[in-house]
Protein backbone atom coordinates (compact mmCIF):
# COMPACT_ATOMS: atom_id res chain seq x y z
CA UNK A 1 0.00 0.00 0.00
CA UNK A 2 2.83 2.42 0.86
CA UNK A 3 4.39 1.80 -2.56
CA UNK A 4 1.20 2.95 -4.31
CA UNK A 5 0.97 5.99 -2.05
CA UNK A 6 4.51 7.06 -2.88
CA UNK A 7 4.05 6.29 -6.57
CA UNK A 8 0.98 8.55 -6.63
CA UNK A 9 2.70 11.28 -4.59
CA UNK A 10 5.75 11.20 -6.86
CA UNK A 11 3.63 11.41 -10.01
CA UNK A 12 1.58 14.26 -8.54
CA UNK A 13 4.71 16.17 -7.49
CA UNK A 14 6.23 15.69 -10.95
CA UNK A 15 3.12 17.02 -12.69
CA UNK A 16 2.94 20.05 -10.40
CA UNK A 17 6.64 20.78 -10.80
CA UNK A 18 6.25 20.60 -14.58
CA UNK A 19 3.15 22.80 -14.60
CA UNK A 20 4.45 25.53 -12.34
CA UNK A 21 8.13 25.43 -13.18
CA UNK A 22 9.31 24.89 -9.62
CA UNK A 23 11.77 22.22 -8.69
CA UNK A 24 10.42 18.88 -7.56
CA UNK A 25 11.96 19.33 -4.10
CA UNK A 26 9.83 22.40 -3.39
CA UNK A 27 6.77 20.20 -3.82
CA UNK A 28 7.90 16.73 -2.78
CA UNK A 29 9.50 17.71 0.56
CA UNK A 30 6.28 19.14 2.06
CA UNK A 31 4.31 16.21 0.62
CA UNK A 32 6.72 13.73 2.18
CA UNK A 33 6.62 15.57 5.52
CA UNK A 34 2.82 15.34 5.51
CA UNK A 35 2.96 11.67 4.48
CA UNK A 36 5.49 10.85 7.20
CA UNK A 37 3.33 12.61 9.80
CA UNK A 38 0.35 10.47 8.76
CA UNK A 39 2.50 7.36 9.12
CA UNK A 40 3.52 8.31 12.65
CA UNK A 41 7.20 9.09 12.09
CA UNK A 42 9.01 10.84 14.92
CA UNK A 43 8.64 14.60 14.46
CA UNK A 44 12.31 15.20 15.23
CA UNK A 45 13.48 13.28 12.13
CA UNK A 46 10.67 13.43 9.58
CA UNK A 47 11.81 16.66 7.89
CA UNK A 48 15.35 15.37 7.53
CA UNK A 49 13.96 12.12 6.09
CA UNK A 50 11.84 14.06 3.61
CA UNK A 51 14.79 16.15 2.40
CA UNK A 52 17.02 13.08 2.13
CA UNK A 53 14.36 11.12 0.26
CA UNK A 54 13.81 14.03 -2.13
CA UNK A 55 17.54 14.25 -2.83
CA UNK A 56 17.73 10.49 -3.43
CA UNK A 57 15.01 10.67 -6.09
CA UNK A 58 16.91 13.43 -7.89
CA UNK A 59 19.69 10.98 -8.70
CA UNK A 60 17.46 9.08 -11.12
CA UNK A 61 15.86 12.09 -12.78
CA UNK A 62 19.22 13.85 -13.12
CA UNK A 63 20.98 10.92 -14.77
CA UNK A 64 18.23 10.59 -17.36
CA UNK A 65 18.10 14.33 -18.00
CA UNK A 66 21.89 14.62 -18.41
CA UNK A 67 21.97 11.69 -20.84
CA UNK A 68 19.26 13.25 -22.99
CA UNK A 69 20.81 16.72 -22.97
CA UNK A 70 24.23 15.25 -23.78
CA UNK A 71 22.71 13.31 -26.67
CA UNK A 72 21.51 16.63 -28.09
CA UNK A 73 24.87 18.30 -27.53
CA UNK A 74 23.46 20.59 -24.86
CA UNK A 75 25.96 20.00 -22.04
CA UNK A 76 29.03 22.19 -21.67
CA UNK A 77 31.26 19.70 -19.86
CA UNK A 78 33.99 22.17 -18.75
CA UNK A 79 31.33 24.22 -16.95
CA UNK A 80 29.87 21.04 -15.49
CA UNK A 81 33.23 19.98 -14.04
CA UNK A 82 33.86 23.20 -12.09
CA UNK A 83 30.26 23.54 -10.91
CA UNK A 84 30.27 19.91 -9.78
CA UNK A 85 33.31 20.56 -7.61
CA UNK A 86 31.43 23.44 -5.96
CA UNK A 87 28.21 21.45 -5.66
CA UNK A 88 30.02 18.65 -3.82
CA UNK A 89 31.64 21.12 -1.42
CA UNK A 90 28.37 22.99 -0.88
CA UNK A 91 26.33 19.81 -0.46
CA UNK A 92 28.70 18.63 2.26
CA UNK A 93 28.43 21.95 4.08
CA UNK A 94 24.65 22.04 3.57
CA UNK A 95 24.23 18.52 4.92
CA UNK A 96 26.20 19.42 8.05
CA UNK A 97 24.12 22.57 8.42
CA UNK A 98 20.82 20.70 7.99
CA UNK A 99 21.95 18.09 10.51
CA UNK A 100 22.57 20.83 13.08
CA UNK A 101 19.06 22.28 12.65
CA UNK A 102 16.16 20.73 14.57
CA UNK A 103 13.37 19.16 12.54
CA UNK A 104 10.85 21.85 13.52
CA UNK A 105 13.22 24.68 12.63
CA UNK A 106 14.09 22.98 9.35
CA UNK A 107 10.37 22.83 8.51
CA UNK A 108 10.07 26.56 9.14
CA UNK A 109 13.14 27.35 7.04
CA UNK A 110 11.80 25.23 4.17
CA UNK A 111 8.41 26.93 4.54
CA UNK A 112 9.95 30.40 4.24
CA UNK A 113 11.96 29.21 1.24
CA UNK A 114 8.76 27.88 -0.37
CA UNK A 115 7.06 31.25 0.16
CA UNK A 116 10.00 33.06 -1.42
CA UNK A 117 9.87 30.71 -4.42
CA UNK A 118 6.09 31.25 -4.69
CA UNK A 119 6.52 35.04 -4.73
CA UNK A 120 9.30 34.75 -7.31
CA UNK A 121 7.10 32.58 -9.55
CA UNK A 122 4.02 34.77 -9.07
CA UNK A 123 5.88 37.98 -9.90
CA UNK A 124 7.94 36.39 -12.70
CA UNK A 125 11.17 37.51 -11.06
CA UNK A 126 14.10 36.13 -12.98
CA UNK A 127 17.80 36.91 -12.95
CA UNK A 128 19.09 39.02 -15.80
CA UNK A 129 20.29 36.79 -18.64
CA UNK A 130 23.93 36.96 -19.65
CA UNK A 131 26.00 35.24 -22.30
CA UNK A 132 29.16 35.41 -20.22
CA UNK A 133 30.14 32.50 -17.99
CA UNK A 134 32.07 33.11 -14.78
CA UNK A 135 35.59 31.73 -14.51
CA UNK A 136 36.51 28.53 -12.70
CA UNK A 137 36.37 30.17 -9.27
CA UNK A 138 32.98 31.75 -10.02
CA UNK A 139 31.57 28.44 -11.24
CA UNK A 140 32.85 26.69 -8.13
CA UNK A 141 31.33 29.33 -5.83
CA UNK A 142 28.01 29.19 -7.72
CA UNK A 143 28.06 25.41 -7.46
CA UNK A 144 28.77 25.63 -3.72
CA UNK A 145 25.73 27.85 -3.17
CA UNK A 146 23.56 25.53 -5.25
CA UNK A 147 24.87 22.43 -3.46
CA UNK A 148 24.35 23.95 -0.03
CA UNK A 149 20.80 25.09 -0.81
CA UNK A 150 19.96 21.73 -2.34
CA UNK A 151 21.19 19.84 0.71
CA UNK A 152 19.06 21.99 3.03
CA UNK A 153 15.89 22.36 0.94
CA UNK A 154 15.84 19.07 -0.94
Amino acid sequence: MEFLLYLALGAWAGVLAGLFGGGGGIIIVPVLVFSFILQGFDASILTHLAVGTSLATIIFTSVNAVREHHRRGAVRWPIFAWMTLGILIGAGFGALTAEAISGLHLQKIIGVFALIVAVQLALHLKPKASRTVPGKAGLTVAGSVIGCASAIFG
